[in-house]
């Protein structure tokens, strides 16, 4: 289950080889709609991130445009499945990919493409280019060329239970610190209907949120609890399209839950855990995974609106709010979190009219671990930066972990001095404890 990289400069014709396969055979009725559909017109250009952030520099850099991260894929599909596509293959005049095409395709795939779906969203035709995207990914990574950073935070996964190499045993102290820290009662391995899978960003970086969930879910006297055996909510297969890393890291929750008798599963602040876990899990293991699926901010307002949950704080002045593409666009997870701050701050300024079109952080579909992508990243940060100057607030809520470790970082590197908060931290803030 390893992920295999080559650390070399050449790409041998095997593994040409083997990429051309893997394209050729993912390519079903769905996917030549996708990529016969394309007309052209260009307007996924002006939705993308790293389209406009390199727009914004004032360089215009048509090979960002969405469309074209697919074109090698369609050519293969040309190539198999159209009747001239076959004739110009017979006649000696078909696809021929170079090792310069791949090294592209690592560029477009994995280093200028969150997944985001805005795309998407914008598109006359419909067409999904993530699940276009995904398909180069997966052809890629069976090939062995994932990024490096990107292949051996997914081993670290799958050898020791996270990417940032949180094992167990790291795990509880973790808890230990945070429960401490923050005088917060944690459960562990405890029978409960709740079970929170916090992400090893929070719990490495961004410890404050574990507390807050934490306190929460004490506050609110439900029963709940943290498990040894899915103490990760992260899965770093969907970055990098592997099927049987995917599989393995929700088997891992799947069995925790069950052990536990866990009715509903909290994902934390992560885009891609709520994603793996909603949506995924279910299709992975469909007689299996019985258990609901909420997204800490979908709990919350949840708890809100069958009033358990009380917030007669303010607890900020001004703020704006960064949507999770993966929770939010894609999950649907939209209007919960401006409802929630517009019970927390003096003043809540939406940065976007359309909440479905709100700009990625830039880090997302693993593009944050991957050093090369630091320029994409940085460029593509300009474009949401736009947003948070349009309406002049320099607090900014968000929901992902990630999301803000992103941001946080590009916010730094380009001398910006935006102030990046977790909406569960802001929320633990408000809450009126007895007595009070």
């Amino acid at each position: 289950m390893t992920l295999h990289v080559e650390h070399k400069e050449e790409i041998t014709e095997k593994e040409i080889e083997t990429f051309y396969n893997v394209c050729k055979s993912s390519i079903n009725t769905e996917v030549a709609s996708y990529l016969e559909a394309c007309v052209r017109c260009g307007l996924c250009a002006e939705a993308c991130l790293f389209y406009m952030g390199e727009n914004i520099s004032g360089r215009i850099d048509p090979t960002l445009t969405p469309a074209y991260k697919a074109d090698l894929l369609r050519d293969i599909y040309k190539e198999n499945y159209t009747l001239w596509g076959r004739i110009k293959k017979t006649l000696g005049l078909g696809v021929k990919i170079e090792p310069e095409d791949l090294k592209e395709q690592v560029r477009l795939a994995f280093y200028t493409c969150t997944m985001c779906d805005r795309c998407t969203k914008v598109c006359p035709m419909g067409i999904d280019t993530p699940r276009l995207v995904s398909i180069v990914r997966s052809a890629l990574t069976s090939a062995g060329l994932v990024p490096e950073d990107l292949a051996e935070a997914t081993n670290t996964a799958v050898e020791k239970g996270s990417p940032l190499g949180v094992d167990v045993p790291t795990f509880l102290s973790r808890i230990d610190f945070i429960s401490d820290e923050w005088e917060v009662e944690i459960p562990v391995d405890q029978k409960a209907d709740y079970l929170y899978i916090p992400s090893s960003i929070e719990l490495m970086k961004y410890p404050s949120s574990v507390a807050s969930t934490a306190k929460v879910l004490n506050h609110l006297g439900v029963s709940w609890t943290l498990s040894t055996k899915a103490h990760e909510a992260t899965n770093f297969g969907l970055f990098t399209q592997s099927k049987e890393v995917t599989r393995e890291l929700l088997r891992r929750i799947l069995e925790g839950a069950k052990e536990l008798g866990i009715k509903t599963i909290i994902a934390p602040e992560c885009g891609h855990a709520y994603q793996s876990m909603r949506f995924v899990a279910p299709n992975v293991f469909p007689r299996e995974w019985d258990f609901e699926v909420l997204n800490v901010v979908e709990f919350l307002y949840r708890m809100l609106e069958e009033g358990k949950l009380k917030l007669s704080k303010k607890v900020i002045d001004q703020i704006t709010l960064h949507d999770s593409c993966q929770i939010g666009r894609r999950g649907g997870v939209l209007k919960e979190p401006r409802e929630v701050l517009k019970l927390i701050a003096e003043e809540f300024k939406d940065s976007v009219e359309f909440p479905e079109k709100n700009i990625c952080c830039g880090g997302g579909g693993g593009v944050v671990v991957e050093h090369e992508a630091d320029y994409h990243r940085q460029k593509a940060f300009l474009a949401k930066a736009e947003l948070f100057d349009k309406v002049g607030v320099k607090n900014v809520a968000c929901y992902c972990a990630n999301c803000m470790l992103a941001l946080d970082r590009s916010s730094r590197e380009l001398n910006r001095d935006y102030r990046f908060l977790s909406l569960v931290d802001l929320v633990a803030e408000a809450i009126e404890e007895e007595g009070e």
